[in-house]
């Protein structure tokens, strides 16, 4: 149920990000669109990220990928 969005990533993590959440089961979308729901980001006061905020999506680091991936499933989305 992740429809994945990126934001202030360059290549090439922005690939290994992708890459690795496509992995894992999510869908993977260039900008944000109705059936979006995280927004993974290198800054969270953007623009974009609160306007993902408005819209019911989940803003995280990074980090929430990469955990993910070391467990080999979606980890809560929480600190």
């Amino acid at each position: 149920g992740v429809v994945l969005v990126l934001s202030g990533f360059q290549n090439p993590l922005r690939a290994q990000l992708r890459a690795a959440a496509v992995a894992l089961g999510a869908q993977y979308r260039p900008d944000w669109t109705q059936d979006s729901t995280h927004l993974v980001c290198a800054f969270a006061r953007t623009p974009k990220a609160a306007r993902a905020r408005q819209l019911g999506g989940v803003v995280l680091a990074p980090g929430w990928i990469w955990e993910c991936q070391r467990l080999q499933k979606r980890v809560p989305c929480g600190p």
